[in-house]
């Protein structure tokens, strides 16, 4: 009797595998056609970015930093050495917001700096825009 016993859990064993099989083919077949049909590429399953980042559209419009740009060039103008946190403050500016318009000021050639990172202190600019000058990457002089 122990080799007839044997024989059908052996028979049912393979039974299962072989179901088993079959049902994960169809799950693949279904998946791989769903994402063929959608003409649509499956889902990334790991760390990094996605292929395409889309805006929120979060965040202040450029246009919006007209009046401050105004403001902390005034500031700047009466208080002159100030750090970007103490003109920030006094003009009643959010910190980030400030420090795009100090960036683009800068550009303008509306405002100069001195110092470093911390240190950094703005001053009344020229009025027009640095020259471009070539880096160490420019070009060399025949």
């Amino acid at each position: 009797m122990p080799n007839a016993t044997q024989s059908q859990i052996q028979n049912r064993i393979a039974e299962f595998v072989s179901e088993l099989d079959l049902l994960v083919r169809k799950s693949t077949l279904e998946a791989l056609q769903g994402v063929l049909a959608n003409g649509a590429r499956p889902a990334r399953r790991g760390p990094g970015r996605p292929a395409r980042i889309i805006s929120s559209g979060r965040g202040r419009p450029k246009a919006d930093l007209g009046d401050v740009t105004a403001k902390i060039a005034d500031y700047v103008k009466a208080n002159d050495g100030q750090g970007i946190g103490a003109i920030a403050a006094a003009t009643g500016v959010a910190l980030p917001v400030a420090k795009k318009a100090a960036i683009r000021l800068l550009a303008e050639g509306g405002l100069k700096k001195s110092g470093q990172k911390r240190g950094t202190v703005y001053h009344v600019g020229s009025g027009r825009a640095p020259r471009a000058t070539a880096g160490k990457r420019g070009r060399r002089k025949a």
